[in-house]
């Protein structure tokens, strides 16, 4: 038999008497669970080859109820260490689906277009020149229609609240008329900020791929077979624990099979906490947390040092057709 490891206390179970319950609330419902099992373990008696695995399943049942009844007696201990351990993991798995149930937001890059926005009003300008441009073409309908034809079809515009301010000071330009002060102050405005809204919708893919796809890999992988493994411990548990309240009830003709079942339990029992253990490590010291954060981090950087960029040349330029304006309607007074 394996022998434990440091802090697993694996408490041998001499046959004995069964302590009487004292309370009677306690007594009638671990009488009514053992009667309603017992009676699942004398039924499938009588569909061998499965009755040894269900009735081992039905004394795990047994234990888990007894031990949320609290009547189960010798409850195997864990290692302070594997509980330490469950409780970091814990946290590690929480802080990695609340960040990503957040950045979650970046696969779609319209998480701050306005639902209001109307295409059909912001391409109306557009549709109406293009009208009246065919109007104004003095030619026959066949020409028209293949001129009508030639026409490619509209590209899907980026659903983005920059795009959107792009678009409508585009179209504010154009109507205004370049030459305008106001109109060259828009065709600036809508150049640049359709720049950097480009630019914010490449922070959000190299997120995507960064950062939310590799965390949500983390989760199915390193953390979620810590989990799988600690879920195993928890139902080796319960059959060892099982094992030893069979061992202690068993009749004497009984007791050494009893015996050698919970020796087999507790080499089970060890292998399988060992195993969570070291999984549990490997997934609380991987690195690859702190390289997904430093990317995100390395993704934001670049979109807002390139928009800053892009909007420190155009300040400038607005301010000088601002203050030029300013200075012509206070002249146009005096």
């Amino acid at each position: 038999m394996a022998q434990p490891t440091d802090g697993i206390k694996v408490v041998d179970a001499e046959p004995q008497p069964t302590a009487a319950p004292t309370q009677n609330a306690s007594m009638n419902a671990n009488a009514l669970l053992n009667n309603t099992l017992d009676g699942f373990a004398n039924l499938s008696s009588r569909f061998n080859p499965f009755a040894q695995k269900l009735n081992k399943g039905l004394g795990q049942v047994r234990q888990y109820a007894q031990e949320k009844l609290g009547t189960a007696e010798n409850v195997t201990e864990l290692p302070q260490e594997y509980k330490d351990l469950e409780k970091r993991i814990d946290a590690l798995r929480t802080v990695q689906t609340n960040l990503l149930k957040v950045s979650r937001t970046y696969n779609n890059s319209s998480y701050d277009y306005p639902v209001q926005i109307q295409e059909s009003l912001l391409g109306m300008t557009n549709t109406v020149t293009r009208e009246i441009q065919h109007l104004a073409l003095n030619t026959t309908s066949s020409a028209a229609d293949r001129a009508v034809d030639s026409t490619p079809a509209p590209v899907e515009e980026p659903k983005t609240l920059l795009h959107g301010l792009a678009r409508v000071a585009s179209q504010g330009s154009e109507a205004i008329g370049v030459e305008e002060p106001l109109g060259t102050a828009l065709f600036k405005y809508a150049t640049i900020t359709e720049k950097v809204a480009d630019a914010r919708v490449r922070m959000d893919h190299t997120i995507v791929e960064k950062f939310n796809k590799p965390v949500q890999t983390t989760l199915n992988s390193s953390i979620e077979q810590a989990l799988k493994a600690r879920r195993n411990v928890q139902s080796i548990r319960l059959s060892l624990d099982a094992c030893k309240a069979r061992y202690r009830s068993a009749r004497p003709e009984r007791s050494e099979a009893a015996r050698l079942e919970v020796e087999q339990a507790e080499d089970q029992f060890v292998a399988a906490v060992e195993e969570a253990t070291n999984l549990m490590k490997a997934a609380l010291e991987n690195p690859e947390p702190f390289r997904n954060l430093a990317d995100l981090v390395a993704a934001q950087l670049q979109y807002f040092k390139e928009a800053q960029d892009l909007l420190s040349d155009l300040a400038p330029e607005l301010d000088e057709i601002q203050v030029t304006q300013e200075s012509l309607y206070r002249n146009s007074r005096v």
